[in-house]
């Protein structure tokens, strides 16, 4: 049965993605990357590292199946935002502990045009007033959820604090998307990295480079 086993690994190498359009999807999506981590690290040069970061993980592990590139360079990166912030996250978590959420709906995900809908909201939001406005706990389980659609277990054990204090900052969240809701949608277009960046774009290709 080797001739099986041989064709099956053959046919599941040309399934996953390649070094370079591993680092191509990176780049191209930067823009809607780069908004998300710095919903969570507050700064653009951290964002900027959390792609990095998220990028070199991926070439250097099992690459995901081309099919699913772009959800797995979205959760990458949205984990290498969240170890940049995880000790102010986890204080955040402290904060909540005598909270609770009595609103049902805000435990639904929604269909995928709705939640494409509110990951454009993220997205067009003023991502300086969304850290005025949300602590970084709320803001990491606000990107987690609408992103990559992680399920509040999920968030209690990437963010490595309470289900309690999940719940309520989620029950911040919502409320703050739902507040959005009435705010024009426009589409959201990537941002292409232009060739010569000296910052993260170069080192992506730098890495594809070596491979």
């Amino acid at each position: 049965m080797s001739w099986f086993h041989w064709n099956t690994a053959a046919a599941d190498a040309r399934n996953h993605a390649s070094p370079s359009e591993i680092v191509a999807c990176f780049q191209d999506q930067r823009y809607l990357l780069g908004k998300l981590a710095f919903l969570i690290t507050e700064d653009q040069a951290t964002a900027d590292r959390a792609i990095g970061t998220a990028c070199e993980i991926t070439l250097r592990g099992n690459t995901p199946f081309r099919d699913w590139l772009f959800e797995w360079a979205k959760a990458a990166t949205i984990t290498s935002a969240i170890s940049q912030r995880a000790a102010a996250i986890r204080l955040c978590g402290t904060r909540y502990k005598d909270w609770s959420c009595n609103h049902a709906e805000h435990l639904l995900q929604g269909n995928a045009e709705e939640r494409a809908a509110s990951l454009d909201r993220i997205l067009q939001a003023d991502g300086q007033e969304l850290v005025t406005e949300l602590d970084p706990l709320c803001r990491a389980v606000l990107v987690l959820r609408v992103a990559i659609r992680s399920s509040i277990q999920d968030c209690v054990i990437r963010l490595n604090v309470s289900r309690t204090a999940v719940l309520a900052a989620n029950c911040h969240a919502m409320t703050w998307l739902h507040d959005c809701q009435t705010t024009p949608v426009e589409t959201i277009t990537p941002l292409q990295v232009p060739s010569d960046n000296a910052g993260t774009g170069s080192g992506l290709e730098q890495s594809a480079h070596s491979k």
